[in-house]
């Protein structure tokens, strides 16, 4: 009598890592939580949104957390509801690995974090290791109003030496906006215009930005997002004025469809 064959099952952790790396791909490649970020209707945000279910596959045993947690960590949007969450204390019970795989953080904000983003220097929380896909900034919304003009200046020298981000989104999530919304979106692209062509053409030496962005305005969703683009080299002035004229003309256009508002300070940017 023959002895009987041994069946051995090849567990799918046994794979070589390459082939286990493309499975890992599969397994995160259908969470979108951009989009389920703001599945609540096209102009608020879901404040009840947990990357935690983008996350749930780690849970299946340790080689699955070894093999796909930096991966799940970029694939999934970070989102912090708390007003009063510290977003670099939390981090910093992560590995630098962990901190550097984060590819998008979206946060609630009020004047309090407004006060600080522009003092983050030119890292996102002013945390070095972060290096974002997209960072989202969702107004709180409540009975108060915000009064987003006040932080236009100091958001302009911000972005100016802003990197490791690569998309910066404003939402305003229906909350109260001064001044409307995209008044102040305007009156922030017009002054990154105004601001780089000073530094550029009327200082002893020119102080050229880190970063150039991109602009976009989203009617429907009250939005607009900022794409990071590398530094415009040095030319003539003429030239630039040149290669800067559409934005102009896009500026002004976008200007033109404001609506109405009767307080004068929506309209001398105050």
């Amino acid at each position: 009598m023959s002895a009987p064959i041994q069946h051995q099952k090849k567990l799918g952790f046994e794979l070589p890592a390459e082939i286990r790396n493309q499975i890992m791909e599969y397994v995160f490649a259908d969470f979108d939580d951009e989009r389920r970020l703001n599945r609540y209707n096209s102009r608020c945000i879901d404040e009840n949104h947990s990357a935690s279910r983008s996350l749930q596959p780690l849970l299946v045993c340790k080689q699955m957390y070894h093999d796909g947690r930096l991966l799940a960590f970029n694939r999934s949007t970070f989102l912090v509801s708390n007003l009063f969450f510290h977003v670099p204390d939390r981090l910093s019970i992560l590995c630098e690995k962990q901190t550097q795989a984060i590819g998008s953080i979206a946060f609630l904000a009020d004047a309090r974090h407004f006060r600080k983003l522009v003092r983050w220097g030119a890292h996102p929380f002013g945390l070095s290791p972060l290096n974002l896909t997209t960072l989202t900034i969702i107004l709180h919304r409540s009975s108060f109003w915000h009064y987003l003009f006040d932080y236009t200046s100091d958001l302009v020298k911000l972005l100016r030496n802003l990197t490791s981000v690569k998309r910066l989104v404003f939402i305003r999530n229906g909350a109260r906006v001064k001044g409307s919304f995209k008044t102040w979106y305007n009156r922030l692209v017009g002054l990154l215009l105004k601001v780089d062509h000073y530094e550029r053409y009327e200082r002893a030496i020119p102080n050229l930005e880190t970063t150039w962005w991109a602009w976009s305005y989203d009617e429907a969703g009250e939005s607009f997002c900022l794409e990071a683009r590398p530094s415009k080299p040095l030319v003539s002035e003429e030239e630039y004025l040149t290669g800067i004229l559409p934005l102009m003309e896009e500026l002004r256009v976008s200007i033109e469809s404001e609506e109405w508002n009767p307080d004068p300070r929506a309209r001398n940017g105050a």
